[in-house]
């Protein structure tokens, strides 16, 4: 007897939650050529785990049942657990099938055999078995192999439709495809957006950025009734939330100018540039206050700590040298240094709980300093470079992402360990505590929302291009980002649902959006800020 459909769609949900966690692959994987993929798909990871294979095969029955079938199989080696595996489900629901494993190539010795099984009788009633369809290739050759026999093919079912040709292919031979899942209801093909309206283009302001360096630029920062960002045109801007101009302070060098968030504390703001000095000038008018040049490159944000009247700012100088400052915010003089063994690009956190400024490094290694005395806590060593920013969530752990395409989650207090998750061959990007999830975009086009308790898979949603900078919480329900492709995405934070896309004129975005509370600015790295109204 077959379960209720509320059964059915709980246990596939479960599936679907297996194939995330264990069979999705971000960065790995190469093709027959060697080059490296961005993403695969390894159902043999998931079906070979105790009980996987038993759902599996119980929800694909339910979907092949009504054709009635004699006999299913397919080519080896995927199609091999699931022809097992439906014998036993058809033979407990009281329609008991005969299995067939194809080969690539007839066996050499022995009975020569290229199907094994029983033999397949001439207008048996057949479905074709994969793992997934794609291309089509392996369905072309396992119909090939299978017609000397001359069975009837009813039917082909596989866990995962990529929608390619493979199944354009199987609906011209007039070969019914039954899938547990497509691409898009796993999250790892774009999906169209499902509530386009929840957000409109309100104003642009600029051009802001040239797109001179491909890296991420300066988010905006609203204080009050204005907000502030960087320009690496060189200016530090000031705005209204209306996307008026209220004034701009130069740099000394425009050409490379400010990629970092400039920080708004004791009514100055205060940022970084590229030509090595920290510029704090009035919020009010955009005059200087002061100005130090503590290295040759400044491409870290800063983060404050306003009852001390200190920041904290990574530097870069000399071939691959770099320190953390620790600045007084009022004047501007060094407090204490700590130096690093490559550039500090990324910008700090302060852990006030533990007393400490974490930061990452291009000498792969996450840094913990006492924020007092600039004297190391500890360090951890990931395999690449860390460029973007650590965060602490409210639970005391650490999250960095490194150029080796993992994302780490370690004790705040100890730098120990607790999980590690390879989400993509790079990761240039802040991870968002949201909830109980951490949330993370990476170089493979993908935004993942894992459990921050675990590491486990909640959901996947798919960008056209990379993800690089940041992402932004809406209130509790969504969650926003940039991609290079030129869209601006808003998903939804429980499901990784598309609700939104937009692509402005600038055709790219790699940066940190800012949610203000009415409106979602997000910077282009070759054009203006924009803004949207949320709904």
């Amino acid at each position: 007897m077959l379960p209720p459909v509320d059964s059915v769609e709980a246990e596939r949900a479960k599936l679907k939650g297996a194939l995330l966690e264990y069979g999705l692959k971000l960065g790995e994987g190469y093709s027959r050529e060697g080059a490296r993929y961005q993403w695969l798909l390894d159902t043999r990871e998931v079906l070979l785990r105790p009980g996987w294979l038993d759902l599996a095969a119980r929800l694909l029955w339910r979907r092949l049942k009504p054709y009635k079938p004699d006999v299913v199989g397919g080519m080896t080696l995927a199609a091999n657990p699931l022809t097992i595996a439906l014998l036993s489900e058809a033979a407990r629901d009281g329609h008991p099938v005969e299995g067939a494993i194809i080969r690539r190539e007839p066996k050499a010795d022995g009975l020569r055999k290229q199907v094994e099984g029983p033999p397949i009788q001439k207008g048996a009633r057949m479905v074709l078995l994969d793992d997934l369809v794609n291309m089509g290739d392996t369905q072309k050759q396992a119909l090939k192999a299978v017609q000397p026999f001359e069975p009837k093919i009813v039917a082909c079912g596989v866990l995962v439709d990529y929608q390619r040709a493979g199944a354009t292919w199987l609906k011209e031979q007039q070969i019914p495809l039954e899938t547990l899942f497509t691409l898009a209801d796993l999250g790892v093909a774009m999906r169209p957006p499902t509530r386009p309206q929840c957000a409109e283009l309100a104003w642009g302001m600029g051009p802001l950025n040239t797109s001179r360096y491909d890296a991420p630029k300066s988010s905006a920062v609203v204080s009050g009734d204005s907000l502030y960002v960087g320009s690496d045109a060189g200016f530090i801007f000031c705005a209204s939330l209306d996307g008026d101009e209220r004034w701009r302070y130069g740099v000394r060098d425009q050409h490379r100018g400010v990629h970092a968030t400039p920080l708004v504390q004791d009514g100055k703001v205060i940022a970084g540039a590229y030509d090595g000095y920290l510029y704090a000038v009035d919020a009010t008018d955009g005059t200087l206050v002061w100005e130090q040049r503590p290295g040759q490159w400044i491409g870290s944000s800063a983060v404050g700590d306003p009852e001390r009247d200190r920041l904290f700012v990574g530097v870069e100088f000399g071939e691959s040298g770099g320190k953390l400052c620790c600045v007084r915010a009022s004047t501007g003089d060094t407090i204490w240094e700590a130096v690093g063994r490559g550039y500090i690009h990324s910008s700090p956190v302060l852990d006030a709980p533990r007393g400490q400024v974490l930061v990452g490094c291009n000498d792969y290694t996450l840094y913990a300093f006492d924020a007092e005395t600039g004297a190391k806590r500890w360090s951890y060593l990931t395999g690449g470079e860390i460029k973007s920013n650590p965060v602490v969530s409210a639970e005391g752990v650490a999250f960095a992402t490194s150029f080796d395409g993992w994302l780490y989650a370690l004790d705040a207090a100890t730098g120990r360990p607790l999980w590690k998750r390879r989400l993509g061959h790079s990761l240039y990007f802040t991870p968002l505590c949201m909830g109980d999830m951490v949330i993370v975009g990476s170089y493979s086009a993908r935004v993942v929302a894992l459990e921050r308790a675990t590491g486990h898979v909640r959901w996947v949603a798919t960008t056209g291009e990379r993800v690089v900078g940041g992402a932004a919480a809406i209130g509790d329900s969504m969650v926003a980002v940039g991609s290079a492709d030129g869209c601006v995405y808003i998903f939804d934070a429980v499901t990784g649902e598309t609700l939104f896309q937009d692509r402005p004129a600038a055709p790219s975005f790699m940066t940190t959006p800012t949610w203000t509370g009415s409106l979602l600015l997000v910077p282009a790295i070759n054009g203006p800020l924009y803004a949207y109204r949320v709904k």
